[in-house]
């Protein structure tokens, strides 16, 4: 930190003893008067830092909004997939019933074969 500030401390000092700092034809006025020489350069600089500054908080406030609202569009989105997929189970269930015994009948021996492996090894 230290570093930082000495180096803008030094920035800062060249750009008031410098007479310009690169070549521009921008006229400065404030408060009527013109304003010239290395006092413009700082001033030009100071706003345009302060410009930026406002654009990047307008960008971070753009982007929390968006955020924001595409969260909430997702998640009316996911529930209404969700209802579809229900939807479509409902619907298929009659076409689906002769897939659902097969798997039905080998749940239920796969379950009782581990109950009775459950069953040895609490009787060991």
């Amino acid at each position: 930190m230290k570093k930082l500030l000495t180096f803008v401390l030094i920035v800062m000092l060249a750009c008031l003893f410098l007479d310009k700092v690169g070549g521009s034809d921008m006229h400065m006025q404030f408060n009527g008067d013109d304003v010239d020489g290395p006092l413009e350069w700082l001033f030009g600089l100071v706003f345009a830092g302060g410009g930026l500054l406002i654009a990047a908080m307008a960008l971070v406030c753009a982007a929390v909004v968006t955020g924001v609202a595409l969260a909430g569009v997702g998640v009316v989105l996911i529930a209404v997939v969700a209802l579809c997929v229900v939807l479509v189970l409902a619907l298929s269930t009659p076409v689906l019933l002769p897939l659902l015994i097969p798997v039905a009948i080998v749940w239920l021996i796969v379950s009782r074969n581990r109950k009775q492996a459950q069953a040895r090894q609490q009787g060991l």
